[in-house]
């Protein structure tokens, strides 16, 4: 045991140590390992890649952009307009960003809170059971041998039918068998799963599921590949458990969105000459 802690001990300070050593000069002075890492991780995503797959070249733009910058600065160009005032700029942004993702990072969700509005919400988590009917069309025809296809008229006549008998007091699961297109439903009795309000779907299938009632069945609902006839079998809301990551999501942006707004609503501008603002001055008061 204490021969694998000294080979750990020893692989970390070989870390350290290979982190310190110099790696490369630029313009003269040493830098290390550690240095460049350092300074890539802080820079935008693609300057960061370019990093990781070309060390030698990052180093050498690296020293470009340092030579001309020392060269910048002993000619007093950053204190000449108007670079003065574009480096002033660039640092206004980049502090204000820094300072807003920070804090954005540091917002903390308490679990209370999202039990809170979970509850609160829950209609927004609800999950429909669902039993479907699927009537294929097709602009095609049939290749030799296959089963004919419907037109787009035909298939809409066709699942308009089946509503029909369904009002009348059909079996849906009967229906199912004798008449649906989805064959991975179809073999178990139309059951299609389960849908959620938050499932990426079009949105005429979630008005259609979610306008029904449990047991209730939609009108037909056209979708490039035929016509849908779904049955709802029953609904339950997701578990706290199962939504908790997104809920933490939705009120860490909540909150930041109402920091934002109240800090931005703080700066204070106020115009002390309408006239240097292309503004008429106010009417004296009688």
């Amino acid at each position: 045991m204490k021969k694998i802690a000294f080979a750990f001990a020893l692989s970390l300070a070989c870390a350290f140590a290979q982190a310190d050593k110099a790696v490369a000069t630029v313009n003269g002075k040493p830098v290390t390992a550690k240095e460049l890492e350092e300074f890539s991780k802080g820079l935008p995503n693609q300057f960061q890649q370019f990093y990781q797959q070309d060390k030698e070249g990052f180093l050498k733009q690296y020293a470009v952009l340092m030579k001309f910058s020392k060269l910048a600065e002993d000619a007093k160009v950053d204190q000449a307009s108007p670079y003065r005032q574009r480096l002033e700029f660039t640092r206004l942004q980049i502090l204000s960003q820094a300072y807003v993702e920070d804090h954005r990072s540091k917002i903390v969700v308490k679990d209370e809170d999202l039990k809170a509005f979970y509850e609160k919400n829950k209609e927004n988590y609800t999950q429909a059971k669902l039993q479907v009917i699927l009537v294929n069309y097709s602009a095609s025809p049939a290749k030799e041998g296959e089963k004919p296809k419907l037109s787009e008229d035909q298939a809409k006549a066709k699942a308009d039918g089946l509503v029909k008998q369904l009002r009348a007091g059909a079996d849906f699961k009967k229906l199912v068998s004798e008449n649906s297109d989805d064959v991975a439903s179809k073999a178990k009795g139309g059951d299609f799963g389960t849908i959620r309000r938050s499932d990426q779907i079009p949105d005429e299938l979630k008005k259609a599921i979610f306008a029904l009632k449990t047991g209730e069945f939609s009108e037909p609902v056209k979708q490039p590949n035929g016509f849908y006839i779904f049955k709802v079998a029953e609904y339950t809301a997701q578990p706290f458990d199962e939504v908790k990551s997104i809920l933490t999501s939705q009120l860490r942006d909540q909150q930041f969105q109402e920091w934002l707004k109240t800090t931005q609503e703080t700066a204070d501008a106020k115009v002390e000459d309408p006239a240097f603002f292309g503004k008429a001055p106010a009417a004296p008061k009688p």
